[in-house]
Protein backbone atom coordinates (compact mmCIF):
# COMPACT_ATOMS: atom_id res chain seq x y z
CA UNK A 1 0.00 0.00 0.00
CA UNK A 2 2.65 2.22 0.70
CA UNK A 3 4.40 1.52 -2.69
CA UNK A 4 0.92 2.50 -4.11
CA UNK A 5 0.74 5.78 -2.30
CA UNK A 6 4.35 6.42 -3.53
CA UNK A 7 3.78 5.94 -7.09
CA UNK A 8 0.46 7.65 -7.15
CA UNK A 9 2.12 10.91 -5.60
CA UNK A 10 5.42 11.14 -7.58
CA UNK A 11 4.83 8.68 -10.78
CA UNK A 12 4.43 11.03 -14.02
CA UNK A 13 2.14 8.15 -15.57
CA UNK A 14 -0.23 7.54 -12.71
CA UNK A 15 -2.64 10.56 -14.88
CA UNK A 16 -2.12 7.99 -18.02
CA UNK A 17 -2.95 4.94 -15.83
CA UNK A 18 -6.45 6.38 -14.52
CA UNK A 19 -7.45 7.18 -17.44
CA UNK A 20 -6.95 3.75 -19.34
CA UNK A 21 -8.89 2.53 -16.14
CA UNK A 22 -11.59 4.54 -16.47
CA UNK A 23 -11.88 3.82 -20.43
CA UNK A 24 -11.52 -0.26 -19.54
CA UNK A 25 -14.36 0.02 -16.75
CA UNK A 26 -16.63 2.51 -19.48
CA UNK A 27 -15.92 -0.04 -22.21
CA UNK A 28 -16.66 -3.31 -19.45
CA UNK A 29 -19.94 -1.26 -19.32
CA UNK A 30 -21.09 -0.31 -22.86
CA UNK A 31 -20.60 -4.61 -23.36
CA UNK A 32 -22.78 -5.84 -20.66
CA UNK A 33 -26.17 -5.81 -20.16
CA UNK A 34 -27.99 -2.94 -17.33
CA UNK A 35 -28.47 -4.14 -13.89
CA UNK A 36 -24.78 -5.41 -13.50
CA UNK A 37 -22.84 -2.84 -11.13
CA UNK A 38 -20.50 -1.18 -12.92
CA UNK A 39 -20.87 2.20 -11.55
CA UNK A 40 -18.88 1.00 -8.31
CA UNK A 41 -15.72 0.14 -10.22
CA UNK A 42 -15.44 3.49 -10.36
CA UNK A 43 -15.25 4.31 -6.98
CA UNK A 44 -11.85 3.06 -5.97
CA UNK A 45 -9.96 5.03 -9.04
CA UNK A 46 -11.36 8.09 -7.08
CA UNK A 47 -9.72 7.04 -4.45
CA UNK A 48 -6.81 6.47 -6.17
CA UNK A 49 -6.87 9.76 -7.41
CA UNK A 50 -7.20 11.09 -3.83
CA UNK A 51 -4.07 9.26 -2.82
CA UNK A 52 -1.97 10.98 -5.26
CA UNK A 53 -2.81 14.70 -3.37
CA UNK A 54 -3.45 16.40 -6.18
CA UNK A 55 -6.74 18.04 -6.57
CA UNK A 56 -6.78 19.07 -10.38
CA UNK A 57 -6.84 14.97 -11.21
CA UNK A 58 -8.74 14.15 -8.00
CA UNK A 59 -11.40 16.30 -9.42
CA UNK A 60 -10.83 14.96 -13.28
CA UNK A 61 -10.96 11.83 -12.26
CA UNK A 62 -14.54 11.85 -10.37
CA UNK A 63 -16.06 14.00 -13.18
CA UNK A 64 -15.31 11.81 -16.06
CA UNK A 65 -16.53 8.80 -13.63
CA UNK A 66 -19.64 10.36 -13.13
CA UNK A 67 -20.16 10.91 -17.01
CA UNK A 68 -19.03 7.53 -17.69
CA UNK A 69 -21.89 5.86 -15.24
CA UNK A 70 -24.60 7.30 -16.87
CA UNK A 71 -23.07 7.29 -20.61
CA UNK A 72 -23.05 3.62 -19.79
CA UNK A 73 -26.44 3.81 -18.81
CA UNK A 74 -27.02 4.59 -22.49
CA UNK A 75 -24.87 2.66 -24.23
CA UNK A 76 -25.11 -0.74 -22.42
CA UNK A 77 -27.26 -3.55 -23.50
CA UNK A 78 -30.64 -3.21 -22.46
CA UNK A 79 -31.51 -4.79 -19.19
CA UNK A 80 -33.00 -8.83 -18.86
CA UNK A 81 -36.91 -8.42 -19.45
CA UNK A 82 -37.58 -9.51 -16.12
CA UNK A 83 -35.04 -6.68 -14.39
CA UNK A 84 -36.26 -3.24 -13.11
CA UNK A 85 -35.03 -0.02 -14.42
CA UNK A 86 -36.02 0.80 -10.82
CA UNK A 87 -32.96 -1.23 -10.06
CA UNK A 88 -30.93 0.41 -12.72
CA UNK A 89 -31.32 3.84 -12.13
CA UNK A 90 -30.51 3.39 -8.20
CA UNK A 91 -27.79 1.35 -8.90
CA UNK A 92 -26.01 4.01 -10.84
CA UNK A 93 -27.23 6.99 -8.98
CA UNK A 94 -25.80 5.01 -5.59
CA UNK A 95 -22.71 5.05 -7.30
CA UNK A 96 -22.90 8.38 -8.27
CA UNK A 97 -23.47 9.00 -4.78
CA UNK A 98 -20.48 6.81 -3.44
CA UNK A 99 -18.15 8.97 -5.97
CA UNK A 100 -19.16 12.48 -4.65
CA UNK A 101 -18.67 11.58 -1.09
CA UNK A 102 -15.24 9.91 -2.23
CA UNK A 103 -14.56 12.54 -4.02
CA UNK A 104 -15.22 15.17 -1.26
CA UNK A 105 -13.37 12.68 1.42
CA UNK A 106 -10.00 13.03 -0.90
CA UNK A 107 -10.62 17.09 -1.31
CA UNK A 108 -10.96 17.79 2.59
CA UNK A 109 -7.58 15.43 2.52
CA UNK A 110 -5.73 17.52 0.51
CA UNK A 111 -6.93 20.70 2.28
CA UNK A 112 -5.49 19.06 5.62
CA UNK A 113 -2.44 17.47 3.50
CA UNK A 114 -1.45 20.98 2.15
CA UNK A 115 -2.66 22.81 5.26
CA UNK A 116 0.04 20.44 7.41
CA UNK A 117 2.85 20.82 5.00
CA UNK A 118 2.29 24.76 5.15
CA UNK A 119 2.10 24.27 8.79
CA UNK A 120 5.77 22.01 8.64
CA UNK A 121 7.23 25.01 6.44
CA UNK A 122 6.47 27.38 8.35
CA UNK A 123 8.05 26.32 11.60
CA UNK A 124 11.11 25.00 9.75
CA UNK A 125 11.16 28.84 8.17
CA UNK A 126 10.92 30.11 12.20
CA UNK A 127 12.73 27.65 13.23
CA UNK A 128 15.81 28.77 10.83
CA UNK A 129 14.90 32.59 11.62
CA UNK A 130 15.50 31.55 15.03
CA UNK A 131 18.51 29.88 14.66
CA UNK A 132 19.73 32.97 12.22
CA UNK A 133 18.46 35.75 15.33
CA UNK A 134 20.73 33.41 17.63
CA UNK A 135 23.51 33.56 15.79
CA UNK A 136 23.57 37.16 15.06
CA UNK A 137 22.68 37.94 18.48
CA UNK A 138 25.10 35.32 19.85
CA UNK A 139 22.08 34.05 22.20
CA UNK A 140 22.01 30.43 23.33
CA UNK A 141 19.90 28.07 25.11
CA UNK A 142 19.87 26.06 28.49
CA UNK A 143 17.85 24.84 30.76
CA UNK A 144 18.02 22.91 34.70
CA UNK A 145 15.89 20.11 35.72
CA UNK A 146 16.06 20.83 39.74
CA UNK A 147 14.99 17.21 40.30
CA UNK A 148 18.37 15.93 39.19
CA UNK A 149 20.71 18.86 39.53
CA UNK A 150 21.61 18.75 36.43
CA UNK A 151 22.38 21.34 33.78
CA UNK A 152 21.24 20.93 29.99
CA UNK A 153 23.31 22.80 27.28
CA UNK A 154 22.38 22.83 23.28
CA UNK A 155 25.40 22.79 20.96
CA UNK A 156 26.23 27.06 21.30
CA UNK A 157 25.90 27.10 24.65
CA UNK A 158 28.29 24.47 25.05
CA UNK A 159 30.63 26.13 22.42
CA UNK A 160 30.65 29.22 23.93
CA UNK A 161 31.68 28.15 27.52
CA UNK A 162 34.49 26.30 26.04
CA UNK A 163 32.85 22.69 26.68
CA UNK A 164 33.19 19.68 25.28
CA UNK A 165 30.24 17.86 26.58
CA UNK A 166 26.26 18.96 26.81
CA UNK A 167 25.39 17.98 30.66
CA UNK A 168 26.69 19.07 34.07
CA UNK A 169 25.65 19.67 37.02
CA UNK A 170 24.59 22.87 38.89
CA UNK A 171 28.46 23.64 40.50
CA UNK A 172 30.32 22.94 37.22
CA UNK A 173 28.11 24.99 35.79
CA UNK A 174 28.26 27.79 38.05
CA UNK A 175 32.28 27.10 37.98
CA UNK A 176 32.18 27.82 34.14
CA UNK A 177 32.00 31.91 35.73
CA UNK A 178 34.85 33.60 37.47
CA UNK A 179 35.15 32.55 40.81
CA UNK A 180 33.76 34.85 43.00
CA UNK A 181 30.93 34.76 40.96
CA UNK A 182 29.84 31.17 40.95
CA UNK A 183 28.37 30.46 44.37
CA UNK A 184 26.06 33.61 43.98
CA UNK A 185 25.09 32.65 40.86
CA UNK A 186 24.07 29.14 41.96
CA UNK A 187 22.11 31.06 45.25
CA UNK A 188 20.20 32.74 42.44
CA UNK A 189 18.84 30.18 39.79
CA UNK A 190 17.75 28.61 43.30
CA UNK A 191 16.26 31.22 44.58
CA UNK A 192 14.60 31.84 40.62
CA UNK A 193 13.40 28.46 41.30
CA UNK A 194 11.87 28.95 44.34
CA UNK A 195 9.89 32.53 43.66
CA UNK A 196 9.78 32.10 39.96
CA UNK A 197 11.28 36.04 39.63
CA UNK A 198 13.01 36.05 36.13
CA UNK A 199 17.11 36.51 36.79
CA UNK A 200 19.04 38.96 34.45
CA UNK A 201 23.13 38.72 35.08
CA UNK A 202 26.32 39.99 33.28
CA UNK A 203 29.41 37.72 34.26
CA UNK A 204 32.70 36.78 32.64
CA UNK A 205 33.53 33.12 31.84
CA UNK A 206 36.49 31.11 32.93
CA UNK A 207 38.72 30.35 30.40
CA UNK A 208 42.28 29.57 31.56
CA UNK A 209 43.15 29.10 27.82
CA UNK A 210 41.91 32.64 26.03
CA UNK A 211 40.75 36.32 27.32
CA UNK A 212 37.33 36.63 29.66
CA UNK A 213 34.03 36.67 27.50
CA UNK A 214 30.95 38.66 29.30
CA UNK A 215 27.90 37.08 28.79
CA UNK A 216 24.49 38.09 29.49
CA UNK A 217 22.69 34.72 31.61
CA UNK A 218 19.27 35.22 31.79
CA UNK A 219 16.68 32.30 33.78
CA UNK A 220 13.14 31.90 34.10
CA UNK A 221 11.14 29.43 35.83
CA UNK A 222 8.94 26.94 33.17
CA UNK A 223 5.29 27.43 33.97
CA UNK A 224 4.72 24.52 32.47
CA UNK A 225 7.55 22.25 33.72
CA UNK A 226 7.31 22.27 38.01
CA UNK A 227 11.08 22.18 39.16
CA UNK A 228 12.45 23.17 35.32
CA UNK A 229 14.56 26.26 34.68
CA UNK A 230 15.01 27.97 31.28
CA UNK A 231 18.13 30.28 30.25
CA UNK A 232 19.83 32.19 27.79
CA UNK A 233 23.46 32.63 27.18
CA UNK A 234 24.09 35.35 25.35
CA UNK A 235 27.69 36.63 24.23
CA UNK A 236 27.52 40.71 24.79
CA UNK A 237 31.91 41.17 24.99
CA UNK A 238 31.23 43.25 21.12
CA UNK A 239 29.18 45.68 22.99
CA UNK A 240 31.30 45.38 26.07
CA UNK A 241 34.52 45.94 23.83
CA UNK A 242 32.46 48.62 21.52
CA UNK A 243 31.94 50.85 25.24
CA UNK A 244 35.42 50.58 25.98
CA UNK A 245 36.05 51.85 22.88
CA UNK A 246 34.04 55.00 23.56
CA UNK A 247 35.43 55.46 26.70
CA UNK A 248 38.62 55.75 25.90
CA UNK A 249 37.71 57.81 22.55
CA UNK A 250 35.52 60.43 24.96
CA UNK A 251 38.88 60.38 27.55
CA UNK A 252 40.88 61.41 24.51
CA UNK A 253 38.50 64.01 23.53
CA UNK A 254 38.28 65.20 26.93
CA UNK A 255 42.21 65.31 27.19
CA UNK A 256 42.03 67.62 24.06
CA UNK A 257 39.38 70.14 24.90
CA UNK A 258 41.37 70.81 28.93
CA UNK A 259 44.61 71.32 26.71
CA UNK A 260 42.93 73.85 24.19
CA UNK A 261 43.05 77.62 24.89
CA UNK A 262 39.69 77.97 24.00
CA UNK A 263 36.88 76.91 25.74
CA UNK A 264 34.99 73.58 24.11
CA UNK A 265 31.71 72.45 24.67
CA UNK A 266 28.99 69.69 23.53
CA UNK A 267 25.61 69.63 23.25
CA UNK A 268 22.40 67.07 22.84
CA UNK A 269 20.87 67.14 18.97
CA UNK A 270 18.06 69.08 20.97
CA UNK A 271 20.28 71.90 22.24
CA UNK A 272 21.14 70.74 26.40
CA UNK A 273 24.87 71.29 27.25
CA UNK A 274 26.37 67.74 28.51
CA UNK A 275 30.07 68.51 28.48
CA UNK A 276 32.16 71.97 28.84
CA UNK A 277 36.14 71.36 29.13
CA UNK A 278 38.03 72.08 32.43
CA UNK A 279 39.40 75.03 30.80
CA UNK A 280 36.16 76.40 30.80
CA UNK A 281 35.44 75.50 34.20
CA UNK A 282 38.73 77.09 35.51
CA UNK A 283 38.13 80.44 33.69
CA UNK A 284 34.30 80.62 35.71
CA UNK A 285 35.72 78.95 38.95
CA UNK A 286 32.90 76.57 39.11
CA UNK A 287 32.97 73.14 38.71
CA UNK A 288 31.92 71.45 34.96
CA UNK A 289 28.78 69.96 36.10
CA UNK A 290 27.36 73.26 37.67
CA UNK A 291 27.99 74.80 34.08
CA UNK A 292 26.16 72.12 32.48
CA UNK A 293 23.31 71.95 34.97
CA UNK A 294 22.82 76.09 34.41
CA UNK A 295 25.47 77.53 31.72
CA UNK A 296 23.12 80.78 31.39
CA UNK A 297 23.64 82.49 34.67
CA UNK A 298 27.03 82.89 33.62
CA UNK A 299 26.41 85.27 31.17
CA UNK A 300 25.86 88.93 31.64
CA UNK A 301 21.88 89.59 32.90
CA UNK A 302 21.45 92.25 29.64
CA UNK A 303 22.58 89.01 27.17
CA UNK A 304 20.92 86.26 28.78
CA UNK A 305 17.81 86.45 26.66
CA UNK A 306 18.66 87.55 23.21
CA UNK A 307 21.67 84.16 23.53
CA UNK A 308 19.01 82.01 24.70
CA UNK A 309 16.87 83.25 22.05
CA UNK A 310 19.35 82.91 19.01
CA UNK A 311 20.38 79.41 20.32
CA UNK A 312 17.32 77.77 20.57
CA UNK A 313 16.75 79.34 16.49
CA UNK A 314 19.70 77.41 15.52
CA UNK A 315 19.36 74.45 17.56
CA UNK A 316 15.52 74.49 15.95
CA UNK A 317 16.98 75.27 12.27
CA UNK A 318 20.16 73.29 12.28
CA UNK A 319 22.19 76.11 11.20
CA UNK A 320 25.49 77.08 12.62
CA UNK A 321 25.81 79.19 15.81
CA UNK A 322 27.76 82.67 16.41
CA UNK A 323 27.69 85.17 19.03
CA UNK A 324 29.32 87.15 20.76
CA UNK A 325 28.69 88.24 24.98
CA UNK A 326 30.34 88.59 28.04
CA UNK A 327 30.85 85.46 30.77
CA UNK A 328 31.75 86.02 34.00
CA UNK A 329 34.99 85.15 35.21
CA UNK A 330 36.18 83.83 38.51
CA UNK A 331 37.53 87.13 39.75
CA UNK A 332 33.71 88.41 39.11
CA UNK A 333 34.44 90.20 35.89
CA UNK A 334 32.06 89.28 32.71
CA UNK A 335 34.74 89.24 29.85
CA UNK A 336 33.99 89.09 25.98
CA UNK A 337 33.87 85.85 24.22
CA UNK A 338 33.23 84.89 20.66
CA UNK A 339 30.74 81.81 20.84
CA UNK A 340 30.50 79.30 17.92
CA UNK A 341 28.81 76.06 17.34
CA UNK A 342 28.34 73.62 14.51
CA UNK A 343 25.73 70.88 14.38
CA UNK A 344 27.36 67.12 14.06
CA UNK A 345 25.06 65.45 10.97
CA UNK A 346 25.02 61.19 10.88
CA UNK A 347 23.96 59.81 7.35
CA UNK A 348 20.61 60.70 7.53
CA UNK A 349 20.96 64.23 7.52
CA UNK A 350 19.93 64.06 11.57
CA UNK A 351 21.80 66.11 14.34
CA UNK A 352 23.58 63.91 16.38
CA UNK A 353 25.37 66.59 18.82
CA UNK A 354 26.81 70.08 18.45
CA UNK A 355 30.10 70.81 19.00
CA UNK A 356 31.32 74.05 20.25
CA UNK A 357 33.93 76.49 21.76
CA UNK A 358 33.93 79.82 23.09
CA UNK A 359 37.24 82.29 22.78
CA UNK A 360 38.24 85.21 24.59
CA UNK A 361 38.48 88.48 22.58
CA UNK A 362 38.27 90.90 25.08
CA UNK A 363 41.85 91.67 23.83
CA UNK A 364 40.17 92.42 20.14
CA UNK A 365 37.42 93.95 21.89
CA UNK A 366 39.73 96.77 23.67
CA UNK A 367 41.37 97.13 20.80
CA UNK A 368 38.33 97.70 18.60
CA UNK A 369 37.36 99.98 20.53
CA UNK A 370 40.34 101.99 21.07
CA UNK A 371 40.26 101.87 17.04
CA UNK A 372 36.91 103.22 17.04
CA UNK A 373 37.82 106.18 19.43
CA UNK A 374 40.73 107.05 17.02
CA UNK A 375 38.93 107.05 14.14
CA UNK A 376 36.04 109.40 15.78
CA UNK A 377 38.99 111.35 16.99
CA UNK A 378 40.43 111.40 13.44
CA UNK A 379 36.82 112.30 12.20
CA UNK A 380 36.16 114.70 14.06
CA UNK A 381 39.87 116.57 13.76
CA UNK A 382 39.11 116.36 9.91
CA UNK A 383 36.03 117.97 10.29
CA UNK A 384 37.22 121.24 11.71
CA UNK A 385 39.83 121.71 9.64
CA UNK A 386 39.36 124.59 7.10
CA UNK A 387 40.62 122.13 4.11
CA UNK A 388 38.36 120.13 2.15
CA UNK A 389 38.82 116.80 3.16
CA UNK A 390 36.63 113.32 1.91
CA UNK A 391 37.19 109.51 1.85
CA UNK A 392 35.92 106.97 -0.47
CA UNK A 393 36.05 103.10 -0.36
CA UNK A 394 37.00 100.47 -2.80
CA UNK A 395 33.56 101.08 -4.85
CA UNK A 396 34.45 104.82 -4.82
CA UNK A 397 31.50 105.72 -2.45
CA UNK A 398 31.52 108.36 0.33
CA UNK A 399 32.79 106.94 3.96
CA UNK A 400 33.33 110.31 5.25
CA UNK A 401 33.14 114.10 4.16
CA UNK A 402 33.78 117.37 6.25
CA UNK A 403 31.68 120.15 6.46
CA UNK A 404 34.25 122.13 3.98
CA UNK A 405 34.41 119.40 1.70
CA UNK A 406 30.46 119.71 1.36
CA UNK A 407 30.27 123.06 1.22
CA UNK A 408 32.69 123.27 -1.82
CA UNK A 409 31.39 120.41 -4.04
CA UNK A 410 28.12 119.49 -2.85
CA UNK A 411 24.90 120.60 -1.43
CA UNK A 412 25.28 121.05 2.53
CA UNK A 413 21.68 119.59 3.14
CA UNK A 414 21.85 116.62 0.73
CA UNK A 415 23.71 113.48 2.59
CA UNK A 416 26.51 112.42 0.60
CA UNK A 417 27.68 109.31 2.37
CA UNK A 418 26.86 105.97 1.03
CA UNK A 419 26.74 107.61 -2.79
CA UNK A 420 29.20 107.52 -5.26
CA UNK A 421 31.33 110.24 -6.06
CA UNK A 422 29.70 110.60 -9.76
CA UNK A 423 26.01 110.87 -8.01
CA UNK A 424 27.06 113.61 -5.45
CA UNK A 425 29.67 115.86 -8.10
CA UNK A 426 27.08 115.10 -10.31
CA UNK A 427 25.40 119.17 -10.85
CA UNK A 428 23.83 120.61 -13.58
CA UNK A 429 26.23 123.30 -15.01
CA UNK A 430 28.95 122.35 -13.06
CA UNK A 431 31.86 120.24 -14.62
CA UNK A 432 33.59 118.29 -12.00
CA UNK A 433 34.75 115.92 -14.16
CA UNK A 434 38.69 116.44 -13.74
CA UNK A 435 38.83 115.87 -9.93
CA UNK A 436 36.69 112.25 -10.57
CA UNK A 437 39.15 111.37 -13.43
CA UNK A 438 42.28 112.15 -11.05
CA UNK A 439 40.52 109.90 -8.35
CA UNK A 440 40.03 107.29 -10.80
CA UNK A 441 42.99 107.46 -12.26
CA UNK A 442 45.16 107.72 -9.09
CA UNK A 443 43.13 104.63 -7.03
CA UNK A 444 44.04 102.67 -9.94
CA UNK A 445 47.37 103.07 -10.18
CA UNK A 446 47.67 103.08 -6.49
CA UNK A 447 50.37 106.33 -6.09
CA UNK A 448 50.29 109.04 -4.37
CA UNK A 449 49.33 112.54 -6.52
CA UNK A 450 49.16 115.94 -5.94
CA UNK A 451 48.15 118.14 -8.63
CA UNK A 452 46.30 121.37 -9.55
CA UNK A 453 42.58 122.02 -10.03
CA UNK A 454 40.43 125.24 -10.93
CA UNK A 455 36.97 123.05 -9.71
CA UNK A 456 33.77 125.26 -10.51
CA UNK A 457 32.94 128.47 -8.44
CA UNK A 458 36.39 128.68 -7.61
CA UNK A 459 38.57 131.69 -8.59
CA UNK A 460 41.96 130.53 -7.64
CA UNK A 461 42.96 126.84 -8.59
CA UNK A 462 43.14 124.16 -5.63
CA UNK A 463 46.11 122.23 -4.77
CA UNK A 464 44.04 118.36 -4.82
CA UNK A 465 46.79 115.84 -2.41
CA UNK A 466 45.33 112.09 -3.59
CA UNK A 467 46.12 109.28 -0.60
CA UNK A 468 44.66 105.66 -2.29
CA UNK A 469 45.26 102.23 -0.37
CA UNK A 470 43.71 98.94 -0.80
CA UNK A 471 40.67 100.41 1.19
CA UNK A 472 40.01 102.67 -0.89
CA UNK A 473 41.18 106.57 -1.09
CA UNK A 474 41.41 109.74 0.96
CA UNK A 475 41.42 112.91 -1.04
CA UNK A 476 42.19 116.65 0.72
CA UNK A 477 41.59 119.70 -0.96
CA UNK A 478 43.39 122.84 0.20
CA UNK A 479 42.28 126.55 -1.34
CA UNK A 480 44.25 129.51 -0.85
CA UNK A 481 43.82 131.27 2.26
CA UNK A 482 41.61 134.47 1.99
CA UNK A 483 39.97 133.13 -1.32
CA UNK A 484 37.12 130.65 -1.40
CA UNK A 485 33.64 130.17 -3.21
CA UNK A 486 32.74 133.10 -6.01
CA UNK A 487 29.78 135.31 -5.25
Amino acid sequence: MPKLIRLMQNHNLAAGFLLLALCAILLADSLTQLGFAHGVLYTPLVALAGLSYRRKLLTLTASVSLIAIWLGFFIAPAAPADFSLFYVLANRSISCLAIVLMWWFGDQAITLRQSQHDQHVLASQTRLDLQLANQVAGISHWWLDDHLKMVQLDESSARLLGLNVRQLTLEQFACCFEQQAGPELKLQLEQTLEASNPLSLELRLHQESSQPVWVKLTAYADPASPGVLRGILQDIQQHYDEARRLQIQQRRFQQLADSLPVKVWTATADGRIDYVSETFASFSGQDAASIVADWLQLLHPDEQAPVLSHWQHCVSAKVPYNIEFRILSADGSYVWHLTSALPIFNEQGDVMYWFGSAMDISQQKALWQNTDNLRLSLYQTLNETTDAFFALDTQLTFTFINQKALELLTDPKIPALGKSITEVLYRPGKDYSALTTAIQRCYAKQSTETLSLTLPDQEHPATVRLYPSASGINVLLQLEQGRGIKG
